[in-house]
């Protein structure tokens, strides 16, 4: 595998800007979590507080706050255990990866940080999308102090996440490459499993975003009338890329390997040539055998870079949560609609 001009120029660039904000807070990462979603929160709760509502209204309120505030502490928070991460699991593939060491330390490098050229760049798509989608809400045509409050959440939301999913996204991408080039062990396959790990992590951290989605239900019959979908159905396109992409790679490499060794040990039991079995020698006899154990356990080594846990992690992280919430999302709607 080659590194690319562009990672030389990622491996020097600066740090991710939120990682930079906690680095200078001092804060361990689930308490800048906090803090950020704290804050969302208190922007977001401001109405509630100072102007009189019926408890429909507060409750549709709370839950917008709800959704805004531990969705930007997910999200603040486990951005930096992300990425630290994905550097233990790239150390763990060392193995199977042909890689110098100053190509390790590039990759690296490249996993946490950012051109400033391209951080500007998702910025200014931050602003634009945020803008288009509180357009689409119907958010502009909000009086005082809902226009401010509303507004500036999904502003800040879509900044946020375009400051870190790209990112999660282009580390997902090296890791498919480093799995095309990578040169499995399928008597080993632990050897390859960071694979799996660097799928499951990010796509655990974005699920939960995902889920945040059902507070919004809270005191509105139709959470989902407007422009909501489409922060719904970025989430899940990226959480799709995240796991499929370091996966990809290997997989391939898997198949082929097995593929290819397969047809060298069926080579070796064709050179043997037993023919009478009955009257074949012990050592024939004994290397046959060896062969055949042998051709036994790479039939049966695992496709993909995930052990019986991993799979279940998937099932219980990433499947089933999902499908569980717009379940009970559409139960719920149902049923109001009938009533």
């Amino acid at each position: 595998m080659e590194i690319t001009e562009r990672q030389r120029q990622t491996a020097v660039a600066p740090v991710l800007p939120l990682l930079r904000v906690q680095a200078l807070s001092h804060l361990p990462a689930w308490a800048f979590g906090l803090l950020c979603g704290g804050a969302m929160f208190s922007l977001l709760i401001v109405p509630v507080l100072v102007l009189e509502m019926s408890t429909v209204g507060a409750l549709e309120i709370l839950g917008n706050a709800l959704f805004f505030g531990l969705s930007v502490s997910i999200v603040a928070g486990a951005t930096g255990s992300v990425i630290k991460g994905a550097e233990r699991d790239l150390l763990q593939i060392r193995g199977v990866v042909d890689l110098s060491d100053e190509e390790f330390e590039c990759l690296t490098r490249c996993l946490s940080r950012q051109k400033t050229s391209t951080g500007l760049l998702l910025l200014t798509l931050g602003i634009f999308f945020g803008g288009l989608h509180n357009h689409l809400l119907g958010q502009y045509q909000n009086v005082m102090p809902f226009l401010v409050t509303q507004t500036s959440a999904t502003f800040l939301m879509w900044v946020i996440m375009m400051a870190v999913l790209p990112k999660i996204t282009e580390n997902a991408m090296i890791f498919s490459r480093l799995g095309s080039a990578a040169k499995p062990d399928l008597l080993r396959p632990s050897r390859h499993a960071a694979f799996g790990a660097a799928a499951l992590r990010p796509a655990v951290f974005l699920i939960g975003t995902i889920c945040m989605y059902g507070f919004l239900l809270l005191g509105d019959n139709d959470p989902f009338d407007q422009g909501v979908w489409i922060g719904i159905a970025v989430s899940f396109v990226t959480l799709v890329g995240i796991v499929v992409f370091p996966l990809m790679g290997i997989r391939v490499r898997i198949r082929e390997t097995r593929q290819e060794s397969l047809a060298a040990l069926d080579a070796r039991i064709e050179s043997l040539d037993i023919g009478d079995v009955a009257n074949a020698s012990v050592k024939v006899m004994d290397e046959m055998d060896t062969v055949l154990d042998m051709r036994e356990r790479v039939a049966r080594a695992p496709g993909w870079p995930l052990d019986l846990a991993g799979v279940r992690r998937i099932l219980l992280y990433i499947v089933l949560p999902p499908l569980t919430w717009a379940a009970a999302a559409i139960v719920e709607m149902l049923i109001d609609s009938a009533l």
